[in-house]
Formats: structure tokens, sequence, C-alpha cells
């Protein structure tokens, strides 16, 4: 069977379309696992600084996506002088 151009054109389209999935895919991939660190490290550092973190503080960290909430509530965590005065 004859290839055209218009099959030569759809299977570039194909794979163009396939490698920028793959890389998107990546790009999120990494995005979830820098928030779950950050995440992590805020309930490290809230631990180590004042024992049990209430499940509920806990519940929302776990929530949270956004990377520049996350960074405020590392820094909250670090500089507050109790547990209660986290803003999350």
């Amino acid at each position: 069977m004859k290839r055209t151009i218009a099959h030569e054109l759809m299977e570039q389209g194909i794979e163009i379309g396939e490698q920028r999935g793959e890389q998107r895919g990546i790009e999120i991939g990494e995005q979830r696992g820098v928030v779950r660190a950050k995440r992590e490290a805020i309930l490290k550092v809230l631990h180590f600084r004042f024992g049990d973190v209430p499940d509920t503080l806990t519940r929302k960290i776990g929530r949270m996506r956004s990377l520049q909430r996350l960074d405020s509530i590392l820094t909250q965590a670090v500089e507050v002088q109790s547990i209660e005065d986290i803003e999350a």
C-alpha cells in the first residue's frame, strides 16, 4: 500500500503528541514528588519541635497542593512558638 503525505504527517503528529504527553507526565510526577516531600518536611519539623501533631493539622497539610502555600507553612513551622500558631 502506498503511503501518502497525509499518513506521514499523521504518524509524525502522533509521535510528537506521545513525546509531549510523556514529558508532561514526567513534569506532573516531579511536581507531585516535590509536594509530597514538602508535606513530609513540614510534619517532621512540627513533630520535632512540638511532639504530636494534631490529626486535623496533618490532614490539612496532606490536602495542600500549592508549593507556595507549603513553603509558607514550612517557614511557619520553623518560626512559630506553638503549633496552634500554624495558619494552615
